[in-house]
């Protein structure tokens, strides 16, 4: 973690080095990095594991389509794929039977026709309904010295000195705009229903002016449009994890015992560098010694919480809670957090075991 560095004039006002001396003086609360796997934001489509993809449609739905194949491929959880993906040879072999065209596109009765005969249980289909760029110029205003004070040395030789006169000007730049938006949709084979559809829409901009780097190009504007459009496409239909910043406590208060103290601060100072193992041993190790310190109880929450055991982590934050006997925002943050952790579990729980 970087440190801010302050600087104080000794010759500034009292209270500017009362305030000088409180930030030279306030450390950072230590934080730690946990990974936190989150259920699909469409448990319906989550759930439906053999999927097949058939071509989109619009400028772009080639390419889309490719990737639509690759986000599905490559999900991952704990060393597992998380969908089976009908072969692509397989389903155009149907297609050419079914007389399709090479559009593929389909509706919901012929997808069911389609599916039941690729053996996939849901059938991924849609449209690309943006795939541009635009471009809007402006001017951004420059100052450049028009005239130098005329200094010279002791032998009386002539040299630039300060600017005493400066000038404004004016230069030509572009802005521009790389535009994606797709809607997948999701078709259930056994009951020809669509359990999912979405438009997702992003754009991407990057500026630049004729006195330094040009814009990014179109394509690499509506690839990064692209990219974040299936980042989200891919939060939609599977698991995915996240990382979360946790403050931990380092307070003393509730502490007699000088050994927890001691392995209160070791925890902490492991736990900053990411050695969490150590720290939750050292804390528990301290909690025997001081069983009602606050911050003790509610870092090994922390640690319930890393081994992914909400109910114990919930119960070790009530109970810092209640000791605290005032609201903290930190505590309140964890009571929060965790009580939509044991939500998603159970979302977790059918959309993990229905593979």
């Amino acid at each position: 973690m970087e440190k801010t560095r302050f600087r104080c004039s000794f010759n500034s006002e009292k209270i500017i080095l009362l305030i000088c001396a409180i930030l030279l003086t306030t450390g950072c609360a230590t934080k730690v990095k946990l990974n936190m796997l989150q259920p699909a934001e469409y448990h319906q489509a989550s759930l439906t594991k053999t999927v097949a993809v058939l071509p989109f449609s619009g400028t772009g739905g080639n390419e889309i389509t490719s990737e639509v194949e690759g986000v599905l491929g490559g999900i991952s959880i704990d060393g597992k794929n998380y969908f089976t993906l009908v072969d692509r040879n397989a389903i155009k072999a149907v297609i050419g039977e079914m007389e399709l065209g090479q559009s593929g596109m389909v509706d919901e009765r012929t997808a069911v026709k389609l599916g039941k005969m690729v053996g996939a249980q849901g059938i991924y289909t849609g449209a690309v309904t943006r795939y541009n760029s635009s471009e809007g110029h402006y001017r951004e205003e420059r100052t450049e010295c028009a005239e130098r004070k005329i200094e010279y040395d002791k032998k009386g030789n002539p040299r630039e000195g300060e600017c005493i006169r400066w000038r404004k000007y004016y230069v030509n730049c572009t802005r521009r705009d790389g535009n994606f938006a797709f809607t997948p949709k999701l078709i259930e084979v056994q009951t020809g229903k669509i359990i999912y559809s979405r438009n997702i829409s992003f754009s991407a901009q990057s500026s630049g002016c004729e006195d330094g780097q040009p814009p990014k190009s179109e394509s690499e504007l509506i690839g990064q449009a692209m990219e974040m459009a299936k980042n989200s496409f891919r939060k939609d239909i599977a698991p995915y994890y996240i990382v979360r910043e946790i403050k931990l406590m380092d307070s003393t208060n509730g502490i007699d015992s000088s050994q927890a103290k001691d392995k209160l601060k070791q925890g902490i100072n492991f736990a900053g560098k990411q050695r969490l193992d150590a720290a939750c041993e050292l804390w528990g190790g301290a909690h025997t010694l001081a069983p009602n310190s606050v911050s003790i109880i509610y870092n090994l929450g922390v640690c319930a919480e890393s081994r992914g055991d909400a109910a114990a982590a919930l119960s070790l934050y009530k109970q810092a809670d209640k000791l605290l006997g005032k609201p903290n925002d930190d505590i309140t943050l964890a009571l929060t957090r965790v009580t939509q952790m044991i939500k998603n579990q159970e979302k977790l729980k059918t959309q993990l075991g229905g593979k």
